[in-house]
C-alpha cells in the first residue's frame, strides 16, 4: 500500500493538509510525521484545551523504526518545520531530553512553573520531552521505582510531588496540574529488551501510542544540491492561527450529539476487542477509547472549533487503530527473543574482566555490574574462582590501597594415569588339536650271536678233591 492510501483515513483538517503538503520534500513516513505533529502541537495546547470531561488533550507518541530505514529523525524534523511559525519558539524554550527518574521529572516541571511566575502570561508549567534515544533512558528508568507512577499521573494531569531535603529539613515540591508532552524514538528490535511487560501491565505504556514507520521514498540529491530538502517545506499558517486561538483563553471541547453516539460505539468496540486479546497485547491498548478522544480534540482545535464531529472521531480512530496494529507487530517480533538467559555472577565477572583487558579495580567492577551486587557478593564469588585473584595495589599517595581484580592463568591439572585396560577373555573357543596317533617304536635290529657248539665228548668238570 502506498503512502497516500495508508495515510488518507487518518488525514483530517489543517494537520492532515500540512502533512500532505510536506510529503514531496521529505523521506519520512507520513504517519510518522502525523504522530510527531500530534505530540508537539498537543504539548503546546496542554492546559489550554481540555477534553469534554476536563482531562488534558495531550497525545504521547513513539516512533518505532529501524535505523536509517525508518527515517524517525526525518519525521520529527519535518514536524518541527511545519510547526515552526506556530510553536517553534515555544519548543526551543520548553524542550527537554530524556528524563530517567521520578524526582527529576517533578523537579523539571516545578522549575518550569517557577520560571513562568514573573512572565506576563502567569503560571505556565508546560514542557515536552523529546527522546530520540529512548532505549538509553528506559535502561536507566529501571533504577527508579517512582518514575512510572509520576509519568502516568502526569498524563492524567493530576498532582505530582517529591520530597527533598534542604538545610536539614524536608521540603515537598508539588506540581498541581502537570502539563507534560512526550515524543520518543526506538528501534523495533530493542522494544522487547527495554519495554518491560510488568511495567506495561501496570499501565505505564498504554498512555503512549507507538507507531511503526518506514521510509516513504528516496529523494534525489541532484534536486537539492545546495539546500536541505526540508527547507522547501512551507510552514502551516493554519496551525499558527489555531495556536493563537487556543492561547487566548482556556477552552473545553464538546461532543456533538451524533459524535457522542459514535464515541459510545467506538468505546464498546475496543472493550469487546480487549476481552479477546492476550494480556501481553491488551495491556498496551487499554486506553484506546480515550486516545481517540484526545486525538480528535487536537484535530478539532487545529480547526479552531470546539465541537468534535464524527469525521474527526473517525480520523482519530484510524490513527489509533494503526497504533494498535503497530503494537501487535512489535510484540510478535518481541516474542522471538522473549526469554532471556540470566548469567551467574561468576560468568558476569569473568566477562567484564575480559572486556577491560583482564584487570579492574573493585569500584570499576562494581559499576560495570550496574551496582546490582554488593562488594561482599562480588568478593564471595571471586573466592570460588580459580582464574581470578584479588590483590591490594600499593600507591604512593595517602589513602587506602585499592583492591584489584585480575584474571590469572590456571594450569590444567595433570590427568591421572589410567591403568592399562584388562584384556577381555576371548569368547572364541580355542581350537582343539587333532588327536595324534601313538608313535610306534621300531625295534632295533637284533644282533644274531654265533652259537658255539659244545663238543659232545667234552669232559665234565671234576670236583676238587676227587
Amino acid at each position: 500500500m502506498d503512502e497516500k492510501a495508508r495515510y488518507e483515513p487518518m488525514s483530517y483538517g489543517p494537520v492532515g493538509a500540512a502533512v500532505k503538503n510536506a510529503m514531496p520534500h521529505t523521506e519520512a513516513d507520513p504517519i510518522g510525521v502525523h504522530a510527531a505533529v500530534l505530540a508537539l502541537f498537543s504539548a503546546a495546547l496542554n492546559g489550554k484545551v481540555m477534553q469534554p470531561d476536563g482531562r488534558p488533550v495531550v497525545v504521547w507518541t513513539a516512533l518505532a523504526g529501524r535505523s536509517m530505514v525508518g527515517r524517525k529523525g526525518f519525521a520529527l524534523a519535518t514536524a518541527e518545520k511545519l510547526l515552526w511559525d506556530s510553536i517553534g519558539e515555544w519548543l526551543m524554550l520548553r524542550r527537554e531530553g530524556g528524563i530517567s527518574s521520578g524526582p527529576s521529572l517533578v523537579q523539571t516541571l516545578y522549575e518550569r512553573e517557577q520560571e513562568s511566575l514573573t512572565s506576563e502570561g502567569g503560571l505556565d508549567g508546560r514542557c515536552v520531552i523529546i527522546d530520540e534515544e529512548w532505549q538509553s533512558t528506559l535502561l536507566m528508568v529501571k533504577r527508579c521505582p517512582k518514575y512510572s507512577g509520576v509519568l502516568r499521573t502526569s498524563w492524567d494531569g493530576k498532582r505530582i510531588s517529591n520530597v527533598t531535603k534542604k538545610d536539614g529539613k524536608k521540603v515537598e515540591i508539588t506540581v498541581q496540574e502537570p502539563a507534560l508532552g512526550f515524543h520518543a524514538h526506538i528501534q523495533p528490535a530493542l522494544w522487547a529488551k527495554f519495554i518491560s511487560l510488568t511495567e506495561a501491565q501496570g499501565g505505564s505504556y498504554n498512555r503512549i501510542l507507538p507507531v511503526m514507520v518506514e521510509r516513504s521514498k528516496r529523494l534525489r540529491r541532484r534536486d537539492y544540491r545546495t539546500s536541505n530538502p526540508l527547507d522547501a517545506i512551507k510552514v502551516s499558517g493554519s496551525l499558527k492561527t489555531a495556536y493563537e486561538w487556543a492561547s487566548k483563553e482556556r477552552r473545553r471541547m464538546v461532543l456533538g450529539e451524533t459524535a457522542a453516539d459514535r464515541f459510545d460505539e467506538i468505546s464498546a468496540e475496543y472493550e469487546d476487542a480487549l476481552e479477546e486479546l492476550p494480556e501481553d497485547v491488551a495491556c498496551f491498548i487499554e486506553r484506546s477509547a480515550e486516545q481517540v478522544m484526545r486525538v480528535a480534540c487536537v484535530l478539532t482545535a487545529a480547526e479552531r472549533k470546539l465541537v468534535v464531529t464524527v469525521k474527526a472521531l473517525e480520523a482519530a480512530k484510524a490513527f489509533v487503530d494503526f497504533s494498535i496494529a503497530s503494537v501487535k507487530q512489535l510484540i510478535s517480533q518481541s516474542n522471538v527473543t522473549k526469554s532471556r538467559t540470566i548469567l551467574p555472577l561468576d560468568v558476569k565477572i569473568r566477562q567484564k574482566l575480559e572486556m577491560y583487558g583482564g584487570e579492574m579495580t573493585q569500584t570499576q567492577l562494581y559499576k560495570a555490574l550496574s551496582g546490582r551486587y554488593s562488594s561482599a557478593q562480588i568478593l564471595s564469588a571471586v573466592e570460588d574462582m580459580a582464574d581470578v585473584e584479588v590483590i591490594q595495589e600499593r600507591q604512593r599517595r595517602p589513602g587506602a590501597n585499592p583492591s584489584v581484580y585480575r584474571l590469572v592463568p590456571v594450569m590444567p591439572e595433570p590427568e591421572p594415569v589410567k591403568p592399562a585396560p584388562k584384556r577381555r577373555a576371548s569368547t572364541r573357543k580355542a581350537a582343539v588339536p587333532a588327536a595324534r596317533k601313538p608313535a610306534t617304536r621300531k625295534a632295533p635290529p637284533r644282533k644274531t650271536a654265533a652259537k658255539k657248539a659244545a663238543p659232545s665228548n667234552a669232559a665234565q668238570p671234576v670236583a676238587a678233591g676227587k
